[in-house]
């Protein structure tokens, strides 16, 4: 159902998102997704912590190509850049409802949760190898959401004169030591 959710959204945006548009395109009743799911919110949610946690194991293979901090910043953000540009409903979302980003991803005092960018860090930290965290400045945590903060910058703005090569090298000058 999480798949159909994100379908969904690929195809119609994140406002046509709805319990019964995913029960009628997964081809189950209507009640079976309001049992699995209960309301709206929980959907998005399920799909958020889905689309996370794939990150996160992308971002883990990326990492793993190098063999050194430098080199793990750059694989992330090389391949994270044409990964965002390639998803489907990321873009559709981006080009049709980009409100609907940047309520994600801004944190207000009246939010009922972290910001998307909270949760990444929160969720990629702990794959984050000691050696590796030790060359990050200023601070591991710090120099993640510098990390995901650049990305979502260039998610949202996309039109740039750095080549990706160009962005990951700075990303890499401002957090590795």
């Amino acid at each position: 159902m999480v798949d159909v959710g994100v379908a969904v959204v690929g195809r119609f945006g994140a406002k046509a998102l709805s319990l019964t548009s995913v029960a009628r395109q997964a081809g189950v009743a209507r009640a079976t997704a309001y049992r699995m799911f209960g309301g709206r919110d929980a959907l998005v949610a399920a799909i958020v912590e889905r689309e996370v946690a794939t990150l996160r194991v992308k971002l883990r293979e990326w990492s793993d190509t190098a063999p050194d901090a430098a080199g793990k910043v750059r694989a992330q953000v090389l391949n994270v850049l044409p990964y965002i540009r390639e998803h489907e409903a990321l873009q559709y979302i981006l080009r049709n409802e980009p409100e609907e980003v940047v309520r994600a991803v801004v944190s207000t005092k009246d939010a009922s949760g972290p910001s998307l960018i909270a949760l990444i860090v929160d969720n990629t930290l702990p794959d984050l190898q000691p050696e590796v965290a030790d060359q990050l400045a200023p601070a591991p945590r710090a120099a993640a959401e510098f990390l995901v903060r650049t990305i979502y910058s260039l998610m949202l703005i996309p039109e740039s004169t750095l080549t990706d090569e160009e962005i990951a090298e700075l990303v890499v000058r401002a957090i590795v030591k």
